[in-house]
């Protein structure tokens, strides 16, 4: 868990570091530029761009700290190594449990406290591609990858590394509105990482799960963004969608469990890698020599 808070606590870090170069800055200068009128900068076009820019910028830099220390092992070679059947058996995974999730998620019915800024940001170019592309890149390289894959490799239960990892990617979403859906659709992003041993279904998943986000939220008003499927479609069309997109899941779940190959053995693999940060940083509190010790 020590490695999981200290990835949390960098994922964080770098959103502020890149809020407090550019985002304060353009704050500061539109102040300026308004006579103080905080206001006039809310919800603008410049307001956007500085928050989808510090976004995309924060998540560069967070996905080069967990390749570059060796939490997860990355690279573009990386989505050829999952063969096409995984990603196409995964794809009826990924939809029906979007839509199962999403009508739960109707029916707890949590307030969205950032709904404003999300459709400004699907609106705006940098906010769709780091709410888009950026975010399944660098969550699914984090939760899945770095901190599922540690506790896996320390011998934790695949149940109980997919739950935790879920359970804090939930809940560093903050907004009540998504941290449900964000806890149960990691879950399936978390079982894929286990049963493929490769983020990259995970990160396709999340990229068709942001993407119908963001188009949703680009084309739609307010008004529709909030209407639920059962005012749609009516009562009986919602229980059939409903009762269809579980049986997909589990389906989907149960055909990959008997035809993809086993589950990789992460125990087989060492928690710490030569030169990741942790060892880096051991490393260095080392005596240079046995005579050190001995003295």
């Amino acid at each position: 868990m020590k490695r999981a808070i200290k990835l949390v606590i960098y994922y964080f870090c770098y959103q502020l570091l890149f809020t407090t170069l550019i985002t304060l800055p353009s704050v500061w200068i539109q102040l300026m530029n308004n006579g103080g009128d905080v206001n006039a900068f809310t919800g603008t076009d410049a307001a956007t761009n500085t928050t989808g820019l510090t976004m995309v910028l924060s998540g560069i830099v967070m996905i080069w700290h967990l390749i570059h220390f060796k939490y997860v092992k990355f690279n573009l070679q990386s989505f050829k190594e999952v063969p096409a059947k995984t990603i196409w058996l995964s794809i009826p995974l990924i939809l029906g449990a979007m839509t199962f999730f999403n009508i739960c998620s109707e029916i707890i019915d949590l307030p969205n406290w950032m709904e404003d800024e999300f459709v400004g940001m699907s609106r705006n170019v940098l906010g769709a591609i780091s709410i888009a592309i950026m975010a399944p890149l660098v969550e699914e390289l984090l939760f899945r990858g770095a901190i599922e894959g540690h506790l896996l490799k320390q011998g934790k239960s695949p149940v109980a590394a997919i739950l935790i990892s879920s359970l804090i990617f939930g809940i560093v979403h903050i907004n009540p509105a998504q941290v449900p859906f964000a806890f149960a659709i990691g879950a399936v992003f978390g079982w894929l990482y286990y049963r493929t041993g490769s983020v990259v279904p995970g990160i396709i998943g999340h990229f068709i799960n942001n993407s119908i986000a963001t188009i949703q939220m680009m084309v739609l008003s307010k008004e529709e963004l909030n209407t639920k499927t059962v005012d749609m479609i009516g009562e009986g069309p919602t229980y059939a969608l409903f009762a269809a997109s579980l049986i997909l899941m589990v389906g989907s779940i149960h055909y990959m469990r008997k035809h993809l190959p086993a589950a990789p053995d992460y125990t087989a693999t060492p928690c710490h890698p030569e030169q990741s940060e942790d060892v880096l940083l051991d490393k260095s509190e080392k005596p240079e020599n046995i005579n050190e010790v001995e003295k």
